[in-house]
């Protein structure tokens, strides 16, 4: 008779443990959101140049580029940029600057050097042996307590780079 009991135990708890293995598989792809259609069919929101200001401007922001370096950097309150990046592995570390402004849409508009000096106030200039990236203008959203930005609003397939708040 307990073997009959087990059994019904078993075959009732069934579609439990399968639900919980499902949930259990799923949950990384869940969690990562590489593009802005995941990310907006996750819940995430675009951030108001008023919030950009509010959430992330003097605080320092971490995470990856597309071409893979680890950045860590802060917007200035006076519309500079400035931080360092190390490559994947943590191998090599160089220092980024660089100016940033709110485009006339709103996006985030950064212009940045990678490895040379630069120069403080006014336009990205002055710089020797330094890369210069040209100017950008991103989208930024946030999920939870994650925030991503994206080269397009409209493009659901656009790759979206996290960047989380180090405390």
């Amino acid at each position: 008779m307990s073997c009959r009991f087990e059994e019904e135990n078993v075959v009732a708890r069934l579609p439990s443990v399968l639900l919980g293995l499902i949930l259990l598989l799923c949950a990384p792809f869940a969690d990562a959101q590489n593009n802005l259609g995941e990310l907006l069919d996750a819940g995430g929101k675009k951030l108001s140049a008023q919030d950009f200001q509010e959430q992330l401007v003097q605080r320092l922001l971490v995470g990856p580029t597309a071409a893979g370096l680890n950045i860590e950097m802060i917007y200035t309150s006076h519309g500079s940029v400035a931080g360092g990046g190390t490559a994947p592995g943590g191998i090599g570390r160089t220092g980024l600057g660089g100016q940033w402004r709110i485009d006339a849409s709103g996006k985030v508009c950064t212009s940045m050097i990678l490895g040379g000096p630069v120069a403080s106030g006014g336009p990205v200039t002055g710089v020797t042996g330094g890369v210069v990236l040209p100017e950008r203008c991103q989208s930024w959203y946030k999920l939870g307590e994650r925030y991503f930005l994206s080269d397009s609003d409209i493009d659901r397939m656009a790759r979206v780079l996290p960047r989380t708040l180090k405390q």
